[in-house]
């Protein structure tokens, strides 16, 4: 996911896709979102909450609408076209505000909604995109997904049927991973402190001389072991020989 994200956010954004966009920020969201993201206190969950994510088609609509609204904002604020749609009320600072917030909406979308489809924006990047080597990253680690997400849901039915078995009376529904396991799933930036931790504590790299006595020691050492197991060997051998003369005799 990370990967695909990348390769799309390198990619031009095509000039038929920018030519589509309404004026300003608030025509692409409607007035409900846009009052919604631009209020004093904005809370990303709850602004989540106030929108209709009941199917697919409605959580790519709102992402089509957010990304339009940054794209909007973005060439606004770096003043590459001379449209004055927007108005005269709104500052920069708080373009740029607004734009922090789409932008944190649509990264909360992506990973708790990582199987939905492509927006508009994403598909017009594919489309008219000219480097091969960015559309075959983009295609490969489109696929990843695809296939980590079907292996996701192959683990759900089994972890379904095992709790049916388990549980042959009861009415259960088929949940999701998350449901199943008991434990909270970490966040970004718990997943970076524990990076960070572990590249701290990790041991420091040896140097060419270091490594070069400790790969004697080990030689030295498999030596040593070798000619235990050879010398453990000869004894049987002649054990073994000591006991066909005793035999003889």
């Amino acid at each position: 996911m990370a990967m695909n994200a990348h390769i799309l956010t390198e990619m031009e954004i095509p000039e038929s896709y920018i030519d589509a966009l309404p004026k300003n920020g608030r025509a692409s969201l409607g007035d409900s979102i846009y009052k919604n993201i631009t209020v004093d206190a904005f809370d990303p969950d709850n602004f989540l909450l106030a929108m209709d994510l009941s199917s697919q088609q409605k959580i790519v609509d709102l992402k089509n609408k957010m990304e339009a609204s940054v794209v909007i904002w973005r060439r606004k604020m770096t003043n590459k076209d001379g449209k004055s749609g927007w108005g005269s009320g709104v500052s920069i600072e708080k373009r740029e505000q607004f734009e922090d917030r789409a932008e944190t909406i649509l990264l909360i979308l992506k990973h708790r909604y990582p199987g939905i489809p492509q927006s508009a924006l994403e598909r017009s990047k594919i489309e008219n995109n000219q480097d091969i080597g960015r559309a075959i990253l983009e295609c490969y680690s489109r696929i990843l997904v695809s296939l980590a997400n079907k292996v996701m849901s192959r683990i759900e039915d089994v972890m379904h049927a095992d709790n049916v078995v388990k549980n042959p009376s009861g009415d259960l529904k088929r949940n999701s991973i998350k449901d199943w396991t008991s434990g909270k799933f970490p966040t970004v930036k718990e997943e970076v402190e524990k990076l960070m931790s572990n590249a701290n504590n990790a041991p420091a790299p040896m140097t060419l001389s270091e490594f070069k006595s400790h790969a004697e020691n080990q030689g030295s050492e498999s030596t040593a072991t070798l000619g235990k197991q050879s010398s453990a060997a000869n004894s049987k051998k002649l054990s073994y020989l000591e006991k066909l003369e005793n035999i003889g005799a």
